[in-house]
């Protein structure tokens, strides 16, 4: 009968000692193991987020250089279509322009005048600039109509300054348009 006992006695020290391991391990090891997990899974969660933020920053860049290459492609075509020509040839050019304009809408065009070519506001560039400030007189609906085919005439320029008043003569447009060219023209050439 002893024997049976001890064997019973044996077995119940190795489950205590089971039980003993058992519970040190839920108390020490799984709460360092939980630890551990919450830690990889913040980490996880921080990586996810790092990537998404790297992934929008990446789109946000690519949207960017798209847009410098469409703004270069425009630059590129606008400088294909600048007169290359004498600045007396572009102010022949914007001359006839105004004028059969002005008389298509009905307009009297008082004065047309044109300032010397100049580099300045073009520093870095081959591009000259040249104003040219006109007077037209008409009727208010005439001039909307006008500047409307102006801007639309293919001409490389910019409206610097406008004014619309009235006047004995009916509505007065003073406008002063910035036209440009590429300096490398024909007269460019000759002083070389």
């Amino acid at each position: 009968m002893s024997s049976p006992l001890r064997a019973s006695r044996l077995r119940l020290a190795l489950g205590a000692l089971g039980l003993a391991l058992g519970l040190g391990v839920a108390f020490f090891l799984l709460p360092d193991a939980s630890q551990q997990l919450a830690q990889k899974l913040k980490a996880k969660r921080e990586a996810e987020l790092n990537r998404n933020q790297q992934m929008q920053q990446l789109q946000d860049l690519q949207q960017l250089a798209d847009r410098i290459r469409r703004g270069q492609a425009t630059l590129e075509n606008l400088e294909t279509r600048l007169p290359r020509g004498s600045a007396g040839e572009l102010q022949w050019s914007l001359s006839k322009t105004l004028h059969e304009l002005a008389k298509k809408h009905g307009l009297r065009l008082q004065t047309v005048k044109y300032g010397l070519p100049s580099r300045e506001g073009t520093r870095g560039s081959d591009l000259e600039a040249v104003d040219v400030e006109f007077v037209a007189v008409g009727v208010y609906a005439n001039h909307k109509a006008f500047m409307l085919e102006l801007e639309g005439s293919g001409l490389p320029f910019a409206v610097r300054d406008g004014r619309l008043e009235e006047s004995p003569e009916g509505a007065r447009l003073d406008i002063i348009l910035r036209a440009f060219r590429k300096a490398g023209g024909p007269e460019r050439e000759e002083e070389a």
